[in-house]
């Protein structure tokens, strides 16, 4: 079996994730490549597990992890990942510094990590809390200042701790077409 080149797209909630890997996508497949997308988890999470809990990112987990599995045997080139295992073990970082999890917990979460699952490359992309709030129309539960503004935070002190290759990109003062392009050379850039 040949290993797809995984790409994760991660950061903060409406930095342009989701647009952006369409637009890649399609950029991709425009020159050749054949390109999977994994779409993000938390958009298949069942109404019954509230978002935001720590169950529901246990189950977004395995969800996440059943995919990437799944799409390693597709002949692929290329496999994006909408909010992958690098997103899932932020979350569990995230609930270990608000007090939600203990550090035992947080062990036992990260035994159930397949290592030849992770990405070979990393997208984070971060806007302000402002822009985020902007870009969603409204407040919201998770879109809210002050919540994006600890989510910054706890992301940039996680983001450090990332081993594999990656990239940030602070997406609050680019148009979709320059946001775009920048990835898109990224990826180009890093393709083996």
């Amino acid at each position: 079996m040949r290993k797809p080149f995984m790409v994760e797209f991660t950061g903060t909630p409406e930095a342009g994730k989701t647009t952006t890997i369409k637009n890649i996508a399609n950029k991709l497949i425009d020159i050749g490549y054949k390109v999977v997308v994994l779409q993000e988890s938390a958009e298949k999470l069942p109404q019954e597990i509230p978002k935001g809990i720590w169950n529901a990112n246990l189950w977004m987990h395995f969800q996440t992890t059943a995919e990437i599995l799944r799409t390693s045997y597709i002949q692929a080139d290329i496999i994006l990942i909408d909010r992958g295992l690098i997103d899932s073990n932020f979350y569990g970082k995230k609930f270990l510094w608000e007090g939600v999890i203990t550090e035992k917990q947080y062990e036992k979460f990260r035994e159930m990590f397949i290592d030849e699952l992770f990405p070979d490359f990393v997208i984070a992309l971060t806007v302000s809390p402002e822009t985020a709030i902007k870009r969603r129309g409204r407040i919201g539960h998770l879109v809210s200042e002050d919540y994006i503004g600890r989510y910054n935070d706890f992301f940039m002190r996680y983001y450090n701790e990332i081993t594999c290759k990656k990239a940030i990109i602070d997406t609050g003062d680019l148009d979709v077409y320059q946001m775009n392009d920048k990835i898109f050379g990224i990826i180009l850039e890093n393709l083996p």
